[in-house]
């Protein structure tokens, strides 16, 4: 499935390969600007945050055949970047062509897709791909209509790394371990080092009380909310349109920021309603990050959750860090609520505010 992204978003490359008796062939859709901008992608999220975004916006708006031919004169250097080892052997890679899907509004992303082809012989038995970090993270997928679709080959690599050898003619077995730190780790870093909405959002439940016990319920009603909408999203029973599902997160933000300011007039037990909505808004969030994986059948379940407790571990040692540094302690002064909790819910509703202009396009 593929998802529309805002112009600055950056997500993962998706690599689909097949092969026959003579080649073996990638399709690969990824983002043509942000690799002929030089924007390292392993160590940013928004392209903004990048100081060559300028140039980044620069071959946005050149049209598709003008992206086209600059990515074909810079070809040779791309592709000294990319490595496909046969038999752990460094192979020719051969462009057959690029294709800059047409997208009329700036302010969305858009993809292109490259199609290589790599010369086989009798006697390839295995291949691995990697590319450079600064491309950022990549899908594998196998597309093969001899296997069925729990041994077709799919994997998730962070940025520079290298795959493990793929087969041609026997199955990519992959352990239940593997598979499970894979996701578990895609997990939390999706919430650390990238997911700073969701740290914001977490950061504001804890400003509301530092009670350990009422933090303990708010993170569980939390994680029960989105992980049915994570599910509901996998299974392909509710769509996800990022237009609408970032711009309300970013609300989400403000609105625990002015809870925390206005407490006094909030009931507790209303709190609890709004962090099980917004529960259910977050986990659409969540589930963007994998919406273009297409884990299937026997593989899904294991993946979502290992990636939901990746989630979960990283929310958990988040809480536990500011319950330490700041609510055993700090969160009993006298002074706390006015030096501290209102002052930083402030800058919260502040920074969700921003995100929400930013994400509707008005910045």
């Amino acid at each position: 499935m593929t998802t529309i992204s805002f112009t600055h978003e950056i997500k993962p490359s998706i690599a689909d390969f097949y092969y026959d008796d003579n080649y073996l062939n990638f399709e690969i859709r990824l983002n043509a600007e942000l690799i002929l901008s030089n924007i390292d992608a392993s160590i940013i999220s928004n392209t903004n945050s990048s100081p060559l975004t300028d140039i980044y916006d620069k071959y946005r708006q050149l049209d598709k055949v003008e992206l086209e031919n600059i990515f074909l004169e810079e070809w040779k250097k791309i592709n000294s970047n990319i490595e496909i080892k046969i038999n752990k052997k460094l192979s020719k890679i051969d462009l057959v062509k690029i294709e800059v899907k047409d997208v009329s509004n700036f302010e969305i992303s858009r993809d292109s897709i490259i199609y290589l082809k790599i010369l086989l012989n009798q006697n390839s038995e295995h291949f691995t791909f990697k590319w450079l970090k600064n491309y950022g993270p990549i899908i594998l997928r196998e597309n093969n209509d001899s296997k069925i679709e729990d041994d077709l080959f799919t994997d998730y690599l962070q940025s520079g790394e290298e795959s493990g050898q793929i087969f041609f003619s026997a199955n990519n077995f992959r352990s239940v371990f593997v598979s499970f730190t894979k996701f578990f780790v895609l997990g939390i870093q999706h919430i650390v080092p990238k997911g700073l909405d969701h740290i914001l959002f977490i950061f504001g439940l804890f400003l509301f009380s530092s009670s350990i016990n009422k933090l303990i319920k708010q993170i569980t009603i939390f994680t029960i909310a989105h992980s049915i909408t994570l599910i509901f999203v996998s299974l392909s029973l509710i769509k996800i349109n990022p237009h609408i599902v970032e711009p309300i997160i970013a609300l989400s933000i403000v609105y625990v920021g002015l809870e925390n300011i206005f407490k006094n007039y909030i009931k507790e037990n209303f709190r609890y309603i709004v962090i099980l909505f917004f529960g259910l808004l977050h986990g659409l969030g969540f589930a963007l990050v994998l919406s273009d994986i297409g884990y299937r059948s026997s593989k899904l379940f294991l993946n979502l959750i290992s990636f939901n407790i990746g989630i979960e571990v990283a929310q958990i040692l988040l809480i536990l860090f500011l319950y330490l540094l700041i609510g055993i302690k700090f969160a009993k002064n006298q002074y706390y609520r006015i030096a501290f909790q209102i002052p930083a819910s402030t800058l919260i509703a502040t920074i969700g505010l921003y995100w929400f202009f930013e994400r509707i396009n008005l910045f």
